[in-house]
């Protein structure tokens, strides 16, 4: 089994246990923030003092981290966790790293046979990863494919087609 197909936690069996999960997912959820908090419209690590960018990756890793740990967590956690490492190295110009991220939130989805807008973002993370890199070509398809994914709410279509508008492209043009 690897690391991405871990079962989701077990739940908590006492008090003392759920505290604890319960303690974790207010923790993801303020790390998921902060990290958007720092991002905040920034697209490349220009942006960022040195200092800055070790706090962001901080808080990127400290949200996927939390989730994993969370109370009334699960697959769609995980692949948004993985997404975040992702978008965080894209912005920071690792594409390696956001590659492999992107690449574990794809098989999380799959996996998990999570659709909409998740199965979208695993699309368009991988095609940012890929653009960072320069392999243009295959990050074309992939934002095509994210292009193409449907999504039910018409208020998170609103958000994920401005997401996909959204820069880093490193020269990637839909």
């Amino acid at each position: 089994m690897t690391e991405d197909e871990q079962p989701a936690p077990a739940p908590p069996t006492d008090e003392e246990e759920l505290i604890a999960a319960k303690a974790h997912r207010a923790m993801a959820i303020d790390a998921n923030n902060a990290t958007w908090d720092l991002l905040d419209g920034r697209t490349s690590a220009a942006d960022f003092t040195p200092d800055e960018v070790d706090e962001l990756l901080g808080r990127a890793y400290a949200a996927a981290y939390h989730w994993a740990r969370a109370f009334e967590t699960g697959p769609a956690n995980a692949a948004r966790a993985a997404w975040l490492l992702s978008r965080t190295n894209v912005v920071l110009g690792n594409g390696e790293l956001a590659l492999h991220h992107a690449d574990q939130c794809g098989r999380i989805v799959a996996t998990a046979g999570l659709s909409d807008f998740d199965l979208g973002y695993s699309h368009e993370s991988r095609a940012r990863a890929l653009a960072c890199l320069g392999r243009l070509d295959e990050a074309a398809t992939e934002l095509e494919l994210a292009g193409a994914t449907p999504v039910a709410d018409p208020e998170d279509r609103e958000i994920y087609e401005a997401d996909l508008a959204a820069a880093p492209w490193f020269g990637l043009t839909s």
